[in-house]
């Protein structure tokens, strides 16, 4: 997707041999309110995962701001609780045809892996990207302002209501929830931390869905120690999706879930988790 915001999270890109990019990340919460969450809680996994790759793909040239791309997959793994903010980082890019895949590592300042992650993304080089997702958004466009009962901030680990993007769990043959989320709820400045293009439901959304429906499903806090997001369709703003859990494995601490939206399969999410939070 092109550039949401002028500024950047990592500077000083240095090309290594290797054909990597060596960076360092900013350390300014009043710029990137998201500093101030854990260092290893999805949503700032998964926004300097955006940010780190848009910045290190300008400085190699493999970056157009004008031309829209979309992430399909991305896994990744996070280090110890107490791993501190990340201070410095590498990114490794390599392209095939219209496919990108990359890959990012973050580092503290004593130089402990906070995160790591690969991805693979698309490139839309022929398709008229502003009229094609019109028609996609008025598809569903829903009449009148949908209603949904959205969990208690404190169930979903949150600290405002507003932070909350789903209704309590229902527990029947399947385990289930429906999502929401909007501009008003999902975006800065209403969001405190969440930004975007405000086009779509994007992956730091989904990855913040996925933790609070574990928050829902395990009934307590946890450490989110990793995981895997694979995207088929966009999630739009504004409409309501359905959340399904499809496994969950108790002896190896993760859990799947699937994302439906206007009866598409739109996402699958794995998150890992270890106990306390």
């Amino acid at each position: 997707m092109p550039r949401p915001f002028s500024d950047r999270y990592t500077h000083n890109h240095q090309a290594q041999n290797d054909g990597s990019v060596a960076f360092e990340c900013s350390r300014d919460a009043s710029v990137w309110p998201w500093l101030r969450l854990n260092a290893i809680h999805p949503i700032l996994v998964q926004t300097i995962n955006f940010w780190a790759s848009i910045d290190s793909g300008e400085f190699l040239g493999t970056f157009n701001s004008e031309t829209w791309t979309a992430l399909t997959k991305v896994r990744w793994t996070c280090g110890t609780p107490d791993v501190g903010l990340p201070q410095h980082g590498t990114y490794q890019h390599f392209q095939s045809n219209d496919r990108a895949r990359y890959k990012l590592a973050f580092f503290d300042q004593a130089d402990q892996m906070v995160a790591e992650m690969a991805g693979q993304g698309v490139t839309f080089r022929t398709r008229n990207f502003e009229d094609w997702r019109g028609d996609a958004k008025e598809k569903l466009k829903p009449e009148a302002p949908p209603l949904l009962t959205y969990a208690p901030a404190a169930e979903v680990g949150v600290r405002s209501q507003v932070e909350s993007f789903l209704a309590p769990l229902r527990r029947s043959k399947t385990v289930s929830t429906t999502g929401l989320i909007t501009k008003a709820n999902g975006l800065r400045p209403n969001h405190p931390y969440i930004g975007g293009s405000g086009d779509h439901v994007n992956s730091t959304h989904m990855g913040e869905v996925g933790r609070q429906f574990g928050q829902l499903l395990l009934g307590r806090p946890f450490f989110h120690t990793g995981g895997e997001m694979e995207f088929h369709h966009y999630v739009e703003l504004g409409s309501p999706f359905g959340v399904e859990l499809i496994e969950h494995s108790t002896a190896e601490n993760h859990y799947d879930l699937i994302v439906r939206q206007g009866g598409r399969d739109c996402a699958n999410i794995r998150t890992r988790y270890a106990a306390g939070g």
